[in-house]
């Protein structure tokens, strides 16, 4: 029993970002956003006795959307997790997680929106994003933690919070693997936590 659960963890990827150092970039990340629109600033940043990856520009571009990417990493069929926790934003306060990126202009993205009450779930090509599916009148509050997570298996996307599904969804337009990540949109700032990849067979 041990050795299984021993062989689980092993296929789990974690970041937890504890052996950062603070007011520094995160080690083992590169940073891009969609369109050629202002770049982000990520940093690390003590949170009660953890440290977390906050996303800090308070940039009000409504159409920014700005990534943190896994450097080397590369995940077709995959389960994805991230705890989030919205700061502050006037135009948008959102917790993303992105996926079979290729670059800041073609990925997947689910997200959180605390001052929309919903999540979403996108696919960006080219710079162009289009929705494919959204759960309203979700229960998100700034400044409080939660956990957003997929599941992408071939054609087929679950999307959870807190452990619940909102949705599934199907699309068939980015089917290579691609780079994992975090997203926050225009001028939210957002802290993250304990990104977590698993590939499923």
């Amino acid at each position: 029993m041990r050795a299984l659960a021993l062989l689980f963890m092993a296929a789990t990827s974690t970041w937890d970002f504890e052996k950062d150092e603070i007011d520094k970039e995160p080690a083992g990340f590169e940073f891009a956003t969609t369109a050629k629109t202002p770049a982000g600033k990520w940093t690390i940043r003590k949170e009660g006795e953890n440290k977390v990856i906050v996303q800090t520009d308070a940039n009000k571009t409504k159409s920014r959307y700005a990534l943190a990417l896994v450097k080397d990493s590369s995940f077709k069929d995959l389960k994805l997790s991230v705890k989030g926790k919205p700061v502050s934003g006037e135009v948008d306060q959102s917790v993303g997680v992105v996926w079979r990126c290729r670059d800041g202009d073609n990925y997947y993205v689910a997200r959180s929106n605390a001052l929309e009450s919903n999540v979403r779930l996108y696919r960006v090509i080219q710079g162009t994003r289009t929705q494919l599916a959204s759960k309203e009148e979700v229960k998100l509050k700034t400044g409080k933690w939660h956990t957003l997570s997929i599941e992408h298996k071939g054609n087929a996307i679950a999307v959870f919070l807190n452990g619940e599904k909102l949705f599934d969804a199907q699309d068939r337009e980015i089917r290579e693997a691609g780079k994992i990540g975090l997203w926050t949109k225009a001028d939210s700032v957002t802290c993250f936590d304990d990104l977590a990849a698993e590939e499923l067979k």
